[in-house]
């Protein structure tokens, strides 16, 4: 049996107290830190299980880090700490002539609890060990954030020791107000040198805190920078939507799957990385939709694919230029196609693209 080492909303004491409450009613074998318990024989053994599934409240919920998805969840409390969660099964319907959208989950909502009482989780500001120290150091000597920020950067061999330390590890916790002080020191220095819009900013994604998102989208619009997408910060979200259309996301929502008669997995394990929208993937291919995979490896989408195209790592954006290249021949350059012609002038920037 594990105990979590912290509980939601609360720290320190008072969770631990809540954890080891039992111990003053019930007598048995554990490790010295309190994380494993033995229990031996005849219902002793399945006490856990029991006490594992037990609640007293549910309340709906999500799980938005890192996923989009926004599925409803049932989450099972008991005096303050997530027991267990099961997903919510009341979506109105669409209607006959579709798939539904429930359940919509996956495995790892179901074991998100875990992650919350997880002793790996990340619940302090963490900082590079060698910036910390040069900063501390710099603003020692000069008294002013701002100043002790300038003098670290503006020395070429302290400026090349923490940024050759990157991804090397070497992270050391430090208090919220210095975090604070030294990403705000940043953002001024790099105002004061090199003007506002040097500073690009990023926002949590709305889909998971409209909140957060439009406060820090309006904190970078006060200072003079420039707000980017989270598609210009993902590496695996398709950027040509609002480099093209203007928008993120100009693309039909995963229900709309099921009326295609082609679909393209590129860049996307469906299976894997939208595990609640998959089934339309695989449920429209038995109306006779055509689906092509282009994965360099056999992923866990590629068996679902009528066709697929194994491209080499690193040569999709080749194969990509080639078939933007067929069409822009064959349906603007030889010939003009107003199915084509029409809808680029209509919804895209290709007529503002300069011809030399």
């Amino acid at each position: 049996m594990a105990a979590g080492p912290f509980v939601a909303g609360l720290d320190g004491p008072a969770s631990d107290a809540m954890l080891k409450f039992a111990r003053f009613f019930t007598k048995w074998d554990q490790t010295d830190d309190g994380r494993a318990v033995f229990r031996e024989g005849g219902r002793k053994g399945d006490i856990f299980y029991r006490d594992r599934w037990s609640h007293d409240k549910v309340v709906r919920s999500t799980h938005g880090v890192n996923c989009t998805g926004s599925c409803s969840w049932k989450v099972y409390v008991k005096d303050g700490i997530i027991t267990w969660e099961s997903q919510q099964t009341d979506y109105p319907s669409v209607g006959p002539d579709s798939p539904e959208y429930e359940p919509r989950g996956c495995p790892r909502g179901a074991a998100f609890s875990w992650y919350t009482y997880s002793p790996t989780r990340v619940r302090f500001p963490y900082a590079r060990g060698v910036l910390v120290e040069m900063y501390r150091e710099a603003k020692s000597r000069l008294g002013d954030p701002v100043l002790a920020f300038a003098d670290v950067v503006g020395d070429p061999e302290r400026r090349r020791r923490y940024q050759q330390a990157r991804g090397k590890g070497g992270l050391v916790r430090v208090s919220w107000q210095e975090a604070i002080e030294i990403a705000a020191a940043a953002h001024v220095n790099t105002i004061k040198v090199y003007g506002p819009d040097r500073c690009a900013g990023f926002s949590p994604i709305p889909a998971m805190s409209m909140v957060s998102h439009a406060a820090g989208t309006r904190f970078i619009q006060l200072i003079g920078g420039v707000m980017t997408s989270f598609y210009d910060w993902y590496a695996d979200l398709p950027v040509a939507s609002p480099q093209v259309f203007g928008d993120q996301t100009d693309v039909p929502e995963s229900g709309d799957w099921w009326d295609a008669g082609y679909l393209m997995m590129w860049g996307s394990n469906v299976p894997v990385t939208r595990t609640p929208d998959a089934h339309w993937m695989a449920e429209v291919r038995y109306r006779g939709t055509k689906v092509v995979t282009v994965s360099p490896d056999y992923a866990d989408n590629t068996k679902f694919a009528d066709e697929w195209l194994p491209a080499q790592a690193g040569t999709d954006a080749a194969l990509a230029m080639a078939m933007g290249h067929v069409m822009l021949k064959e349906f603007f350059v030889d010939r003009e196609v107003p199915f084509f012609s029409d809808y680029v002038r209509q919804y895209t920037d290709l007529p503002f693209l300069v011809r030399l």
